[in-house]
């Protein structure tokens, strides 16, 4: 069966506005909910272009080019950083998140990397369920700086030999 969109990896600027459009979007919901606030909201074009150079900027798009998400990876030494996985309200639901999810996996494959590792907040309990779908397991829980108690979680896939 065919996807009905496709997952492009960023090769320079001029899609960054999309990509930061998506992320603002998929975070709008989070905007006075998350304590501390969500830092994806402060995302800029130029801190997304830091991005394309310590790994990649990934967007998923229907047939006509229409952004459904975005999500950056960020090669570190034998892993890759999955962050900022956004798919705003109108695009949930199809599959748009774990399409992205696989592919940083499959970049973090590419460059070498024997994980892929991510953060998800405490509070987000579906998104916490979502990643446990998909093969990650909870490594260890973190308190943003001013909290005493933890805030968030790290969780982590191993890729498989299969993918090395």
């Amino acid at each position: 069966m065919n996807s009905p969109f496709r997952v492009v990896r960023l090769d320079g600027p001029g899609r960054l506005p999309e990509a930061l459009d998506a992320i603002h979007r998929g975070f709008a919901q989070y905007r006075d909910r998350l304590v501390p606030p969500s830092a994806a909201l402060n995302e800029t074009t130029d801190s997304l272009a830091r991005r394309l150079l310590d790994g990649a900027v990934l967007l998923a798009e229907d047939a006509t080019g229409v952004v459904l998400g975005a999500v950056c990876a960020e090669i570190r030494a034998d892993m890759v950083y999955l962050d900022r996985l956004a798919v705003p309200p109108a695009s949930r639901g199809r599959g748009v998140a774990s399409t992205l999810v696989a592919a940083v996996e499959a970049f973090a494959a590419e460059a070498g990397a024997r994980s892929v590792t991510l953060g998800v907040r405490l509070a987000l309990p579906g998104n916490i369920a979502m990643f446990e779908r998909l093969g990650y397991r909870e490594s260890k829980r973190t308190a943003h700086p001013g909290f005493s108690e933890p805030t968030s979680m790290s969780m982590v896939k191993v890729l498989s030999a299969r993918l090395l």
